[in-house]
């Protein structure tokens, strides 16, 4: 596979025009990786392997492309992290991406670009929350390279813009988040926890969130085995099941305005990670529209 211009499931015409419920967003950028690098192929590989997916989902049994997808050009990466950042926030304002009757999902590239969707995203839902699915917290105040605008430091940018912030999975946090953000510490949805007692964990987000939910899933999440590809593997993450579970929750109880998923970096000679990350894709369109029905 080495598709120029590839677009989410190869549909035809009819289903990727501007009617469509569905807009895929990628964002090829890797600026602040401070580890392995490789998240910049993440959203082309992506769109490379969806084409390889059955039309239906097995779950629910809904044909999850028929409200039509989307699929935007790539956003060009800026010379700087600030730069970039500005410029997703102006390709969501201008594609009207949180507009009613849209549902956005933005392929990244690294963490960081999740700030600027919820910036966008806030302008619409004023008592927006997030969902995090992440092995790290992400709440540095700043960090080397890119600054306050570093992926290590997106879910602080997101606090700045909504308290609201329900994190999940995650097993790794530094010092300075226990000191600076004990609270959300405190609060963190760990995989411990799930595997303790997963229904009081899962009631316990369902409480803590608002009713509009965004919805960003860093795919280092899951446990390695699952998802080998993304710069900063951790043991002991989620399960493929695990995860499905709390989104069809999350969809049925709330009203999810929109979702990214990024941090996939391929690996040479493999398709696991990018593939596990189009089925997600695809699962986060059946649970919107189960929600519906």
């Amino acid at each position: 596979m080495n598709k120029q211009s590839a677009i989410f499931l190869e549909l035809p015409p009819e289903y990727t025009g501007e009617h469509a419920r569905y807009v895929i967003f990628p964002v090829p950028f890797e600026g602040t990786v401070c580890f392995e690098k490789g998240t910049a192929n993440g959203p082309r590989r992506i769109l490379e392997v969806s084409d390889q997916m059955e039309y239906i989902d097995e779950e629910t049994l809904i044909e999850f492309w028929k409200p039509g997808i989307r699929t935007l050009a790539p956003l060009p990466a800026e010379p700087t992290p600030r730069g970039e950042m500005e410029a997703i926030y102006a390709r969501a304002k201008r594609e009207s991406l949180f507009a009613e009757g849209r549902f956005p999902i933005t392929l990244g590239g690294e963490h960081s670009i999740t700030a600027p969707l919820l910036r966008a995203a806030a302008e619409t839902y004023p008592e927006l929350s997030i969902l995090q699915f992440d092995a790290h917290s992400d709440l540095r105040e700043s960090f080397p390279p890119g600054g306050r605008d570093s992926h290590a430091s997106v879910m602080r940018r997101a606090l700045e813009i909504t308290p609201n912030l329900v994190q999940v999975g995650i097993r790794s946090f530094s010092e300075e988040d226990l000191v600076s953000c004990p609270e959300q510490v405190r609060r963190f949805i760990t995989p411990a926890r799930l595997e303790d007692d997963f229904d009081a964990a899962l009631a316990e987000v369902i409480v803590r969130l608002s009713e509009k939910v965004y919805i960003t899933i860093d795919m280092d999440v899951f446990d390695p085995a699952f998802a080998p590809g993304v710069g900063t593997p951790e043991p002991g993450g989620l399960s493929w099941r695990q995860i499905c579970r709390i989104l069809r929750t999350v969809f049925r109880e709330k009203i999810v305005i929109g979702a990214d998923v990024v941090e996939t970096a391929p690996i040479t000679g493999q398709v696991v990670t990018e593939f596990l990350a189009a089925r997600l894709i695809a699962k986060l369109m059946a649970y919107d529209q189960a929600a519906s029905r």
